[in-house]
């Protein structure tokens, strides 16, 4: 049996599922081929620092898929990896260099070239190892549709961790990531769910990343071995066209309640000068509730674009009208607190 499969391990910072993702492909071999891809070691520093809302940080994920998507075009092509990047592209450089320290393509290679033998024998399965937190469903879906596109298949290790754990753990490795990071990632992080979610059928969700078993190691064999047989396919046009309609509908969404929290955003601006709140209150205040709007603007893309139909209904006023209470309700707790400080 052959064939290329991409097999993400996701869960909180301080879980474990970096020192678990350096550890698989040892548990891999001699069966499979692989290649371990850490998001912290292929994505520049500057974007790491950013947070989830940040354009940079996007930017650098999807330039890493694409990369990986070349790699997997490598392989199951002439064996040639070429990278769509410019010189200056930060991703390309690391992703490079990462595939160079595993052996993957050669160390030595002549200055300037764009291609880069791929060395890997053919004779076994490969499985590229995706490490990141991955806590949102909409950003393992990115990783899916790529594999889809390909025709590889897919699995997904989700190590599940208290987060007093991840916290105690994050602080014994001298806080590598902010407490408040930790717990807000908590708070949002979504599990796999083949129930509502057909492509995460194939999932495995580990609950001691410390010592992971022999039954757990011989599951993810099994489960690899059924995802190599039975790759992801390619969508029918008819279905195809669902989901541009379907992404068209969260666009519409999106825009739609980006203009209604700015409309509520000037309503609590004009009854907080009434109140006659000072300058540097105003200021913080408008600086509060621009906050709120990009996180709950993030929160409703993450919903409409994670690929789950059923949550994203063909009345798209409806979903408006849901994230216009919800920003509301907070937007009117930011402003109670603000004009009762100042009084």
């Amino acid at each position: 049996m052959k064939g290329v499969c991409v097999c993400v391990v996701a869960g909180l910072p301080a879980a474990g599922k970096s020192t678990f993702a350096r550890l698989l492909p040892q548990f891999l071999r001699p069966r499979f081929e692989s290649v371990l891809l850490c998001y912290d070691d292929v994505i520049p520093g500057e974007a790491l620092e950013a947070t989830a809302q940040s354009s940079l940080w996007k930017l650098y994920r999807h330039k890493l898929l694409e990369n990986v998507e070349c790699l997997i075009q490598a392989i199951n092509g002439n064996g040639h990896l070429s990278l769509s990047g410019n010189e200056k592209d930060l991703v390309g450089e690391c992703f490079i260099q990462s595939l160079k320290q595993q052996q993957i393509i050669p160390g030595e290679t002549h200055h300037g070239k764009q291609q880069y033998p791929v060395c890997i024998t053919h004779s076994k399965p490969f499985i590229i190892i995706l490490d990141d937190n991955f806590y949102y469903q909409s950003m393992r879906y990115e990783v899916y549709q790529m594999v889809r596109r390909n025709s590889i298949g897919f699995l997904q290790l989700f190590l599940k961790c208290p987060v007093e754990l991840c916290l105690k753990r994050n602080h014994e490795r001298g806080c590598l990531v902010n407490d408040e990071t930790i717990i807000l990632m908590s708070t949002k992080i979504q599990l796999p769910d083949p129930e509502k979610n057909s492509w995460e059928k194939n999932s495995i969700i580990l609950n001691n990343s410390e010592n992971i078993v022999e039954d757990e190691i011989q599951k993810i064999f099994q489960l690899l071995e059924s995802s190599l047989e039975n790759p992801e396919k390619p969508l029918e046009e008819n279905t195809e066209q669902k989901e541009r309609d379907r992404a068209i509908c969260a666009v519409s969404a999106l825009h739609q309640a980006d203009q209604t929290f700015r409309r509520l955003v000037s309503q609590s601006m004009k009854t907080a000068k009434a109140k006659k709140l000072s300058k540097l209150n105003l200021k913080l205040l408008s600086g509060e509730l621009n906050k709120l709007k990009t996180v709950l603007l993030e929160d409703l893309r993450h919903l409409t674009f994670q690929g789950n139909p059923s949550k994203l209904s063909d009345d798209v006023d409806a979903i408006v009208v849901e994230a216009a209470h919800e920003f509301d309700h907070k937007k009117e707790e930011i402003l109670k607190n603000f004009l009762k400080s100042s009084n």
